[in-house]
């Protein structure tokens, strides 16, 4: 079991550039920075962060792709105890705008963009109160923005005494970072972690990953979600492995970072697990190196968990996690068999409280019967960012939050997820968990992808809408899909409608975008989802 510890992010990689001077931190198109370096890089930036203004407590954007700047603007933001916003790649220009008012930002990093949009041509456009300085962390020079090269100049005026100083006025209790929820069913929110939730929740990833010195993660999902973040990033300091940034993330180039560049350990949602392993050519990667990594951020079969695992041939762990937990919660053990790892979702992490509740009385429920899972511990958030009222929707005074997942434990403590609290169709009465159907929808091979949701009916409530994607070159009706339900479940729990998609609509993490799907089935069907 691994031990909580009072650390700062900061102290953090001081131990462990200590520990371990010349050992490969990041690695980037070729190039490696030793532990030595990013200590020495960030606090060079963070004296420049200093000279510009940022004080403790200071809210810094950070709106970039992942590249060693970004993880480095990162570090330098909460040496000082600044607090590192992120913001999405993805947002244009009105969301941006929104977020970076919503969570009060006073300084922000940018670099270039993102599938043709510059954030440069973006930025002066925003009407942002209380933006100081926006700075240009992308390569070479941008006219009208202070540069990152600039920035180093400006460190200059700052003594290493100053920098010293403020560094060890950071408490573990102070923010780290306000990361927003991705949205699948609606507005943003700005969740607010401290350094020690932070750091020990990547022990906690780090001791289930078992990581050493030796590994190399490869970062496949974007740094400003949670799971990235602490699954990926932080968990590869806390041991002195590498953290490995790919080009770009098509699943060629991370394919190659395992069979060339002997990546170990990679983490992803499971729409990017399906693109890699549907790759006719995977067999010809060398993916020995490949020791383990986390699935999680949608849900999926144990069919299609079994077969990732055989297909790239490494341990496969799952884990549920959401930005209000700062990452991961449960985990599987490491040793376990391929069957509990492929059909449950783990036990509750360490050093916290976990229960399954009932979703009319919020009293705890008996092993075997579905509630909502709720937790309670040092991972919990501090809170929505500026909004009081949303979080006394999902966190009881008493320190209890309300993941919105819905579950159940088994006699072994294991986990079986069925879905999400939001996502649960009532119809007639009956509750109805989309999970059980999809998992028999998804047994059909000519199936890629599938989601069910509640659409509204004047007399039962809801009906249920299931909404597929298929294989390419292959057929299946509605009938085909009523009597697969049918031939296992009840039925109430047969989809009166069932619309067919080439894609399902995607938030920038991979999961599937929840309230943009029930939108656009409601155009398809005429239906008003307001009503529900």
């Amino acid at each position: 079991m691994f031990e909580l510890r009072q650390l700062t992010i900061g102290r953090l990689l001081d131990e462990i550039t200590a520990r371990h001077p010349d050992r490969p931190a990041v690695e980037y198109l070729g190039r490696t920075v030793s532990y030595t370096e990013l200590d020495l890089v960030t606090d060079t930036l963070a004296r420049g962060l200093l000279a510009l203004g940022v004080e403790k407590g200071s809210h810094v954007g950070i709106w970039g792709n992942d590249r060693p700047n970004t993880l480095y603007i990162l570090l330098a933001i909460v040496k000082i105890g600044a607090v590192a916003v992120m913001l999405g790649t993805g947002l244009q220009k009105t969301e941006a705008e929104a977020l970076i008012t919503q969570a009060n930002v006073r300084y922000l990093f940018f670099d270039e963009g993102f599938r043709g949009v510059s954030f440069a041509d973006i930025i002066p456009e925003m009407s942002i109160e209380g933006l100081k300085k926006a700075v240009y962390m992308g390569p070479d020079v941008l006219p009208g923005f202070l540069s990152l090269d600039g920035l180093y100049i400006t460190a200059k005026a700052v003594s290493d005494e100053t920098l010293s100083r403020v560094k060890q006025s950071v408490t573990p209790d102070d923010w780290d970072t306000i990361l927003f929820t991705s949205g699948t069913t609606g507005a943003a929110k700005g969740v607010v972690t401290t350094h020690f939730s932070r750091v020990n929740t990547a022990f906690a990833h780090v001791e289930a990953l078992r990581a050493c010195p030796h590994d190399r993660f490869c970062i496949v999902t974007p740094m400003f979600h949670c799971f990235s973040l602490t699954a990926g990033v932080l968990s590869a300091l806390i041991v002195g492995a590498c953290i490995y940034f790919p080009a770009n993330r098509r699943t060629g180039t991370i394919l190659e970072a395992v069979s060339v560049d002997r990546c170990t350990v990679l983490s992803a949602v499971p729409t990017l697990y399906s693109a890699l392993i549907a790759r006719d050519d995977i067999g010809s990667y060398d993916l020995s190196p490949l020791r383990t990594g986390f699935i999680g951020g949608s849900s999926y079969t144990a069919e299609f968990f079994k077969k990732v695992e055989n297909v790239m041939q490494f341990n496969l762990l799952p884990a549920l996690g959401q930005t209000e937990a700062t990452a991961g919660f449960t985990f599987a053990d490491y040793d376990a068999p391929l069957e509990v790892r492929a059909n449950t979702i783990g036990a509750f992490m360490d050093h916290i409280e976990g229960e399954i509740r009932d979703i009319n009385n919020n009293e705890p429920v008996p092993a075997g019967m579905v509630g909502e899972i709720c937790i309670r511990g040092f991972n919990v958030m501090q809170g929505y960012y500026a909004q009081p009222e949303l979080t006394e929707t999902v966190l009881e005074p008493d320190g209890w939050l309300h993941t919105g997942d819905l579950g159940f434990l088994d006699e072994n403590g294991n986990i079986h997820m069925a879905g999400r609290l939001k996502e649960l169709i009532i119809r007639g009465g009956e509750n109805i968990s989309p999970g059980e159907i999809e998992d028999t929808v998804m047994s059909d091979p000519r199936v890629r992808s599938v989601k069910a949701i509640g659409v509204p009916d004047a007399h039962y409530g809801e009906e249920i809408c299931m909404c597929l994607v298929l294989q390419e070159g292959v057929s299946m009706t509605d009938g085909e899909v009523r009597d697969l339900v049918g031939s296992r479940h009840a039925y109430f729990k047969i989809p009166k409608y069932v619309l067919f998609f080439d894609e399902l609509p995607v938030t920038s993490s991979g999961k599937i975008a929840f309230g943009k799907l029930r939108e656009t089935a409601g155009q398809m069907l005429g239906k008003n989802m307001d009503l529900q």
